[in-house]
């Protein structure tokens, strides 16, 4: 009885597009990061909805793993991770002021750049534990070498905050021809010895990226936050001599959708805005509720491929805000399933295919895909 109402009062339609997380991939690719820093703890980063990934469904995922912090961006961030995990929390970056009541601080650790963050937290009068983002190259924001001093004296008049972590990140560690990351780490082993010098012991010590996991060999640090390569993508360049440790990462997202309509065209018919295709036949068109809007880049218009039935079929004319087109034949039909994306690296219509065809990041269509979008764990 209960099953049946709740079929009338909370239906679960399905949906036309669907992103798919494939688990095992996700777990594998934990397991290759830890199996390359073995000594060291790893903060999986959920940041910006998982690498579009999905907050929600990637934090089930991983609630049972027995890792130190789930790394967040934002205070609507941690709200959600917190509902479906008992794990510490890392903040990675600031929040309004009048937010910092709404945490529970016994999970709940604050990277701290700046001064006016630092006496917030203080104003709370409760325990609270921080890290320092140091800078050590950067240069967006976080605590200076020349200002460190300072900001350790007004710490230490703050004895309800305890120093947990010192921080830091490449940035350039995916740049092959980078010498800059020696550079960094000099400059993080100063700035922490002189936090240790004024009396602080922090427990983790961390500068690592994805790109840079492989190219610092420093029992120095003890933690690493990892973001691409946990979700199967390699950040370095091919050309890279760092590149084939990685052959072991699962791409974790497929993206699925449905024939929603075909029409049949007339020699030299054009299709979509500018008519940028013109029919040198009899053919048949078909579209799909996939655009721009939901996150394929207009820019790829006439580059990618879609799979039906193991049959791959070129996207051709402009990607409209809703809509992709697409030339087919006989063997499609009407709501038939279309792979946009596949998880499999040999097929011809990956992430690392399509972000190549546009000459944009993996990242970028990874977080650029719409929130909307049912994600489901399989």
């Amino acid at each position: 009885m209960i099953g049946f109402l709740r079929k009338i009062f909370l239906p679960h339609p399905e949906p036309m597009n669907m992103i798919l997380i494939h688990k095992k991939n996700i777990l594998n690719n934990l397991e290759v990061l830890q199996s390359l820093q073995p000594k060291s703890e790893i903060f999986p980063v959920l940041k910006s909805n998982a690498y579009g990934h999905g907050l929600k469904q990637i934090t089930k995922i991983i609630k049972k793993l027995d890792v130190p912090y789930l790394v967040v961006d934002s205070f609507p961030e941690y709200m959600i991770v917190k509902k479906y995990t008992k794990q510490n929390i890392l903040l990675l970056w600031e929040t309004l002021p009048d937010n910092y009541r709404y945490f529970d601080f016994k999970r709940t650790t604050f990277c701290i750049s700046n001064m006016e963050a630092l006496q917030e937290i203080w104003k709370l009068r409760k325990w609270v534990r921080i890290h320092l983002f140091l800078n050590t190259g950067m240069n967006r924001e976080w605590i200076d070498e020349d200002n460190l001093d300072k900001f350790i004296e007004v710490l230490k008049q703050y004895p309800n905050i305890e120093l947990e972590w010192v921080m830091s990140h490449l940035h350039s560690a995916d740049n092959m021809y980078s010498n800059n990351i020696e550079q960094q780490i000099d400059l993080f082993k100063k700035l922490y010895y002189k936090i240790v010098n004024a009396g602080y012991t922090p427990i983790w010590r961390h500068i690592w990226n994805s790109a840079g996991l492989m190219k610092i060999k420093d029992d120095f640090f003890n933690a690493y936050r990892p973001g691409l390569a946990m979700y199967g993508y390699n950040p370095l360049n091919l050309s890279d001599e760092n590149f084939n440790l990685w052959k072991k990462l699962k791409p974790a997202l497929s993206i699925l959708s449905t024939v929603i309509s075909k029409h049949n065209l007339k020699y030299w018919d054009g299709v979509s805005y500018g008519h940028t295709y013109r029919s040198m036949d009899s053919e048949v068109v078909a579209n799909i509720p996939f655009g721009y809007a939901e996150g394929l880049a207009r820019s790829v218009s006439g580059k990618i491929l879609f799979k039906i039935w193991k049959k791959y079929f070129k996207q051709i004319w402009t990607i409209c805000m809703n809509l992709s087109s697409f030339l087919i034949d006989k063997s499609v039909n009407l709501y038939d399933e279309v792979e946009i994306i596949s998880e499999n690296q040999t097929s011809k219509n990956t992430v690392k295919n399509l972000v190549d065809q546009n000459g944009m990041l993996i990242y970028e269509f990874l977080v650029w895909l719409d929130k909307g979008i049912r994600r489901e764990v399989v």
